[in-house]
């Protein structure tokens, strides 16, 4: 049994080169972890234990097996980091072998300096005078990486993909990995411990890796730059979307302002056929008077003269189409959300169900239903799907018309906030199922 000391030494070890880099390695993930923050910590600390024990196993009882337990230990590691982010493979993966690089040049340096300040001691694996040199070490880096990892990297993995793809993008730390694994490893003449204590190597290493930061510095801002572009894009679509939407309620609300007025002339002429008893020429006028009529005028789907204007411009845009169109309304005339609001609103879970419908064969219905109870507004738009449901992103489904979430989805979302409500996308039984929820204003 090796003595307490050594013991001790083998475990600070195995703890400085295993959780600052874990830390690390989670945080531009702690907001897509996969579990709750107390499961997360429990796997945390048994996969601690776990790396204790197998670095207590190479240390002293390995046999001269050290190397494959220390594949072990790394396989271990990049299993948990898998399970516990929830994040596409190519986005873990890079971020896996950013910080395994990191963390490779903080042990070649560290394990340098000590060979120059206790080059006794430094022949000897897992000593004191290590792990005293890497505490410096990661203090002195620790600070800087870490706002390197949050104001640069982290923005950009948060992002989703865009025209720069993370699926390709983990081959640049690989190749750096990959360049570290073969100066170490692959050398005949010198061992790993020779290779790390030769101050060239150390020098090299760093040079090496401060070439592989500004690489991935310059990645994030091209990501981050191109997501900047895509969002503008996007949001001009919206706008002019917005736009166009809005003059057609207007244009509706003009005519229905100018129907009621001429219904007053219309009951007037039909008051005065009453007051001369001329039954039979009030009948002749209220047969033409119908006949004039527009098919969508009778349509009164609701009291709201916005919500009715947009449900009536789909209303004919479905017949048009031949998609059966239903609607369960009962909106007041005057509710505590913004006309223009209630435009976009509607005009967007109505533009993605008729999309959603277009590209269907086959019966394609939409049902919308929508109410106002409790100072909340209630709306409800279902469409028929019966090929693969899209996939689903944050809630929301993605667009069948282009690759991405549908650009009316970031626009109902926006209104959502806009008046503190819930929004919520859900496919299923053939159908897709968008549904909102607003709190009115006062």
């Amino acid at each position: 049994m090796p003595p307490l000391y050594r013991l001790a030494e083998v475990v600070a070890y195995a703890l400085l080169n295993f959780l600052p880099f874990l830390a690390l390695a989670l945080y531009p993930f702690r907001h897509r972890l996969r579990f709750s923050g107390r499961v997360t910590a429990g796997l945390i600390a048994a996969l601690t234990l776990i790396q204790l024990v197998l670095g207590l196993w190479a240390a002293f009882f390995s046999g001269g097996k050290a190397s494959l337990i220390s594949a072990i230990s790394t396989a271990l590691y990049a299993a948990f980091y898998f399970l516990a982010v929830k994040m596409p493979v190519g986005k873990t993966l890079f971020s896996l072998l950013m910080i395994s690089n990191i963390a490779n040049l903080v042990v070649v340096v560290s394990k340098c300096i000590e060979g120059q300040l206790f080059p006794t001691l430094a022949v000897q694996s897992y000593r004191w005078s290590f792990s005293l040199v890497m505490l410096l070490v990661e203090t002195v880096i620790g600070l800087p990486l870490f706002i390197y990892i949050q104001r640069v990297y982290t923005p950009a993995v948060e992002k989703e993909p865009s025209g720069i793809e993370w699926r390709y993008l983990w081959l640049i730390p690989a190749t750096f990995y990959l360049v570290w694994y073969y100066v170490i490893y692959g050398n005949a003449t010198n061992s790993s411990l020779e290779v790390a204590l030769r101050p060239g190597n150390a020098i090299t290493f760093f040079f090496i890796n401060t070439g592989a930061c500004l690489v991935y510095y310059i990645v994030s801002q091209l990501i981050l730059e191109q997501t900047k572009t895509i969002e503008l894009q996007e949001k001009n679509h919206q706008l002019a979307m917005q736009h166009l939407q809005y003059d057609n309620l207007q244009e509706k609300i003009a005519e229905a302002r100018r129907a009621k007025h001429d219904v007053r002339h219309h009951v007037a002429l039909m008051q005065e056929y009453l007051r001369d008893h001329d039954y039979d020429a009030l009948a002749e006028y209220l047969q033409r008077y119908q006949q004039s009529l527009p098919d969508d005028t009778r349509i009164q789907f609701c009291e709201n003269p916005t919500v009715n204007a947009v449900l009536l411009y789909f209303a004919q845009q479905a017949k048009d189409h031949g998609v059966t169109y239903e609607v369960h309304t009962t909106i007041p005339q005057t509710i505590g959300v913004d006309e223009p609001d209630l435009s976009v609103l509607f005009g967007n879970l109505l533009e993605n169900a008729l999309d959603a419908c277009l590209a269907e064969t086959g019966d394609t219905r939409i049902i919308v239903r929508a109410r106002v109870e409790a100072q909340s507004l209630c709306v409800a738009v279902d469409n028929t799907f019966t090929g693969k449901p899209p996939k689903e992103r944050d809630g929301a489904y993605m667009s069948t018309k282009h690759r991405g979430a549908g650009l009316g989805i970031p626009s109902i979302k926006l209104i959502t906030e806009k008046y503190g409500g819930v929004c919520k996308w859900e496919a299923a039984d053939g159908m897709v199922y968008a549904s909102v929820m607003l709190n009115e204003t006062t």
